[in-house]
C-alpha cells in the first residue's frame, strides 16, 4: 500500500467515526439507502441554483453538505446489512450527475476565459476517466482504487474553494485538471500491468 492510501485510509476512517452518529440515527430509523442518495442529488441541485444567484460561497457549502450525504448512504446500507449491487448502481449514476451539475454550475455562473472554459470540460472529461477507469477495471476482477484525487477529495477541494477562495476558482480548477489527469493515467497504466489483464 502506497503512503497515499494509508493517508487516505486514516482520513477516511476518521471521517467515518464523525459521521458514526448520523450513520446511526438513519439506521435505526429504516432509512433506506436510496432515499440519501437522492437528497444528496438533491443538495447538489441546490448548490446549483445558488451558484445562478452568485452566492457562490453558500453554494460551496452545500456542495460540502452533498458530499457528506454522499457517503452516509453506503455506510448506512452496510450497518443495515441491505448492500446491494442495485444501490451501488443507483449511487455511482447518481455521483457521475451530481458531479456533472456542479461543472455545469461552474460553466455557466463563473466568471471563466474561454480557456478555462476549455480547461473545465477537460477536468470535467478527467474526473469521469477516473471512475469509469475503476469501473471497467472491477467488471474484469481487477480493485482500481489508485491515485490520489478521487471523487470524495474533488469535491471536498471545490466545495472548500468556493467558500474560502471564490474569485481564484480558475486556479483551483487548472490545479484539479493537472492531479486528476495524472489519477486518470495512474489508474490506466495500472490495469493494464495487473497479471489478470491480457
Amino acid at each position: 500500500m502506497s503512503w497515499y492510501q494509508v493517508i487516505q485510509d486514516k482520513v477516511y476512517k476518521t471521517f467515518r467515526r464523525l459521521v458514526s452518529p448520523l450513520v446511526n440515527f438513519f439506521a435505526k430509523r429504516g432509512t433506506p439507502p436510496w432515499a440519501i442518495s437522492l437528497m444528496g442529488m438533491l443538495l447538489t441541485l441546490l448548490s446549483f441554483i445558488l451558484m445562478y444567484r452568485g452566492w457562490m460561497r453558500v453554494a460551496g457549502g452545500f456542495v460540502l453538505f452533498a458530499a457528506l450525504w454522499d457517503t452516509l448512504d453506503g455506510e448506512v446500507a452496510r450497518l443495515q446489512g441491505s448492500e446491494s449491487k442495485k444501490g451501488a448502481f443507483l449511487d455511482s449514476v447518481l455521483d457521475r450527475f451530481s458531479e456533472f451539475t456542479v461543472f455545469l454550475g461552474f460553466f455557466l455562473f463563473l466568471n471563466l476565459s474561454r480557456l478555462d472554459k476549455v480547461f473545465l470540460f477537460a477536468l470535467l472529461f478527467s474526473s469521469l476517466a477516473v471512475s469509469y477507469i475503476r469501473a471497467r477495471a472491477e467488471g474484469i476482477g481487477i480493485e482500481c482504487k489508485v491515485g490520489i484525487f478521487d471523487r470524495p477529495l474533488r469535491v471536498t477541494i471545490l466545495g472548500i474553494a468556493l467558500v474560502i477562495i471564490p474569485d481564484y476558482m480558475e486556479w483551483v480548477l487548472r490545479l484539479l485538471l493537472v492531479g486528476t489527469s495524472f489519477t486518470a493515467v495512474h489508474r490506466f497504466v495500472y490495469v493494464l500491468t495487473r497479471k489478470k489483464v491480457s
